[in-house]
């Protein structure tokens, strides 16, 4: 049966091909004494040849030629390096992003060309081979994504509060360490614990607090705890939006700032990395059942996540430099 021409011709079957040709012998009749379909021999001598006509087929320019496609596919589709499906592979485990994975890639890597690829082609190859369940809100297909802003609850019964458009400048553009965003992690459909969470905003570091209600006070106590492990530089401000639990603001020692009412995405780090935890604590997970050691895990995991706004560095690396740099421990 002849093969299909989508099989590649090998060295040897182009030079006899190139003395059929020269003896005069007819497509068909060549096609049968190398069990090639009429379309695939047809194809090799159109991409063979060096000018028009079976004359100026060349099986040497061929080979090259077919050499040259093969190379070029093969860097269009870097993702046929197991080392670096490996790679991939295990840091979607870890919960980074193919883009996430694509930045770490060029400064692991740098000097290897063969463990570069693009933050696409490994989505690409997530779901062409299966493992679309380990991306970031992975699907069984791809689908356009659909953004969504969290509204603010409750505007009153929070006392006297500091607009968020006068917080100091060097907080709104990130050029001082020590301005937290702080947020609450419930399930409406379960009473109980909340996660108070506080984010560093220059590093991206993360504090996640447990609290046994959604209440002022327990947030209060649950914040208070983080700032008592913090040095002094890092505790410049602290932004919430216009959420109830707030309401202790003023007894925490620290400069405190509150989001327009129904805004919470001015403070969008915090509301961000609660959409990373949601990836270890889906909705409708009882808080109660997840263990203080399984709240540290996934607050390392994501400390020591390669963030792209960081250039691609972790929160843990960046933060613990400046820490270095103040001569202080780096707060767990």
């Amino acid at each position: 049966m002849p093969q299909s021409h989508y099989t590649h011709f090998s060295q040897e079957e182009r030079c006899v091909l190139s003395a059929y040709l020269s003896d005069g012998l007819s497509q068909r009749k060549i096609a049968e004494k190398l069990q090639r379909s009429i379309g695939g021999l047809s194809l090799e001598i159109e991409k063979g040849s060096v000018g028009k006509g079976r004359d100026h087929y060349d099986p040497f320019a061929a080979q090259m030629g077919s050499r040259m496609r093969k190379w070029h596919a093969n860097s269009r589709n870097p993702m046929k390096n197991e080392k670096l499906q490996s790679y991939v592979q295990t840091q979607l485990i870890e919960g980074w992003s193919p883009e996430i994975i694509s930045g770490r890639l060029k400064d692991d890597y740098s000097h290897d060309p063969s463990m570069q690829v693009n933050h696409e082609s490994i989505y690409q190859w997530a779901y062409k081979n299966g493992v679309s369940h380990l991306l970031p809100r992975g699907k069984p297909r791809r689908s356009r994504r659909r953004y969504r802003l969290k509204a603010a609850t409750g505007t009153q019964g929070l006392g006297v509060v500091t607009s968020i458009h006068q917080r100091p400048e060097a907080a709104n553009e990130r050029t001082e360490f020590g301005h937290l965003e702080s947020d609450s992690m419930l399930e409406k459909k379960v009473t109980g614990d909340i996660l108070s969470i506080q984010l560093e905003r220059v590093s991206r570091y993360l504090f996640i607090t447990r609290a046994a209600n959604k209440s002022a006070p327990e947030t209060r106590k649950a914040i208070a705890g983080v700032l008592r492990r913090l040095p002094s530089a890092l505790k410049q401000t602290l932004t919430f939006d216009r959420g109830t639990e707030g309401a202790e603001h003023h007894l925490l020692g620290i400069d405190t700032y509150f989001c327009d009412p129904y805004s919470s995405w001015q403070k969008g780090s915090v509301e961000q990395v609660i959409g990373l935890i949601r990836r270890y604590i889906p909705k409708g997970t009882d808080l109660s059942t997840v263990t203080d050691q399984e709240l540290k895990t996934i607050q390392n995991r994501l400390n020591n996540r390669p963030r792209k706004v960081l250039g691609f560095k972790t929160p843990r690396e960046v933060l613990s430099a400046y820490c270095t740099s103040l001569g202080v421990q780096l707060p767990d």
